[in-house]
């Protein structure tokens, strides 16, 4: 049985377990008689009251949520789960969506990602661009009126922009990673704007883009060994020597041993058969033209 605890609660919780008293919390910060109320599940508090209690207790918002939730990830780690999905990847997505499915009452946020499953799914399975186009178009719909994207929203985008012509997705790529310097603070972050160009980079390769590719693995590559991102700098080894046996210049076959080689040290079996399996395809309809 899944126990979800109240914000009073959790805060009582936490106080007492650092032996702390009422008011050594609350100073400063609101009434010794308004915290208590709190705590007893009187009254609410705003969020802005919430973080300097936070800040008091030396603990971040995240945690509290996890603590709150019985020590188990909260439902925005289902937001998080967008972050590295590859929609060649049916069987994780699949069962990401049943899990989620399970749940009652999903929230707007929830049904949007059951949405999103959905269309990587019928990409995966299907290549049906159009239908997945079809199946997150409210989304967007809802995205494109705003100026200003939240973290959330930006995640988002990063599992739909295959679906926009390429030069609409590099400047809707682009504006979501000038947006994320606001969020530069948080962690996973610098993750999320490197999967965000990843994602632009195979869609140039996809649409024959071959020099604008090879220019854009460029900027990726020191940008992977700076924040050591190891598995994403394999990849962008290996799709540097597919780009350059593309466009016919020499010296591809050393980025693609590099980029194997990291994989083979990370015993990462499966993402060196993906890529390897995508470096075939991509050969082949280039002898085919």
């Amino acid at each position: 049985m899944e126990i979800i605890n109240t914000i009073g609660e959790t805060l009582k919780n936490i106080r007492l377990s650092l032996g702390l008293t009422q008011s050594q919390v609350c100073n400063n910060i609101m009434s010794q008689s308004n915290y208590s109320k709190v705590e007893k599940g009187e009254i609410d508090i705003s969020f802005s009251k919430m973080v300097e209690l936070l800040s008091r207790l030396d603990m971040s918002v995240d945690e509290f949520m996890y603590i709150k939730n019985d020590y188990k990830k909260h439902t925005h780690s289902q937001i998080s789960k967008l972050r590295n999905l590859r929609f060649n990847d049916t069987e994780l997505i699949t069962k990401y969506k049943n899990k989620l499915e399970q749940k009652e009452n999903l929230t707007t946020r929830e049904l949007e990602i059951v949405t999103i499953y959905d269309a990587l799914i019928l990409i995966g399975e299907k290549n049906a661009f159009k239908a997945a186009k079809e199946k997150i178009k409210p989304i967007w719909e809802r995205l494109e009126k705003h100026d200003n994207w939240y973290l959330y929203d930006i995640q988002i985008i990063n599992n739909i922009i295959y679906l926009f012509p390429v030069d609409t997705a590099v400047s809707i790529g682009q504006l979501a990673v000038n947006q994320l310097e606001k969020y530069k603070e948080l962690r996973g972050v610098n993750n999320l704007s490197i999967s965000i160009q990843m994602n632009l980079l195979l869609l140039l390769i996809e649409n024959g883009r071959y020099e604008a590719a090879l220019d854009e693995v460029d900027r990726l590559i020191p940008s992977c060994i700076s924040k050591n991102l190891t598995m994403h700098l394999a990849v962008c080894y290996v799709r540097k020597g597919l780009l350059m046996e593309l466009l016919s210049q020499t010296g591809s076959e050393e980025w693609y041993d590099n980029g194997y080689k990291l994989l083979e040290i990370m015993q990462n079996d499966k993402l060196k058969k993906e890529l390897q399996k995508e470096v075939s395809q991509y050969k082949k309809e280039k002898h085919q033209q």
